[in-house]
């Protein structure tokens, strides 16, 4: 069965493809992710955090109810019924990112620390009003972050 005339004049039609760039939220864009990332290693005990502590931290920064919940196992609280965190895809891109422009370093197993480097563009960061918000909710953690607070609260449990 041949075509109608109208479909192959339609078929014949010249068309171009122009590539339109794709949208991706703001909070999920890794240029800003590296920002993030180097404020909350700054906020660290030695500068430095598991890959885990990262994503714990991150996780809590996306949400201040999430913060609260953190905030709540910090003060002795225990909360055995409240959701657990979410791993981040977008941090791990930053998490790359950051140690090919050399901000962060590995160290032992997935242990990510800032390099001097690093430490420079996140006071840098400190200074300015960018990232205000995170930089409130980070502030309600007392003092810096330790790996014994981060394994605390991914067990989900008083001290």
């Amino acid at each position: 069965m041949d075509p109608s005339p109208e479909l192959e004049a339609f078929l014949r039609l010249e068309f171009e493809f122009t590539k339109q760039p794709d949208p991706v939220a703001p909070s999920l864009r890794t240029k800003r992710r590296v920002s993030l990332l180097l404020l909350i290693l700054a906020k660290s005990y030695g500068r430095r955090l598991t890959w885990k502590g990262l994503q714990l931290i991150n996780w809590a920064l996306r949400d201040p109810r999430n913060m609260d919940l953190l905030v709540r196992l910090n003060s002795g609280t225990d909360i055995p019924d409240l959701p657990i965190l979410r791993i981040e895809p977008a941090m791990d891109r930053a998490v790359d990112l950051a140690l090919g422009l050399g901000y962060i370093s590995q160290t032992d197993g997935r242990v990510f620390q800032l390099t001097a480097e690093g430490s420079g563009l996140a006071a840098e960061i400190e200074r300015t009003s960018a990232f205000a918000r995170e930089k409130e909710q980070l502030a309600r953690l007392k003092g810096k972050i330790t790996q014994t607070q981060i394994n605390r609260f991914l067990e989900w449990r008083a001290r």
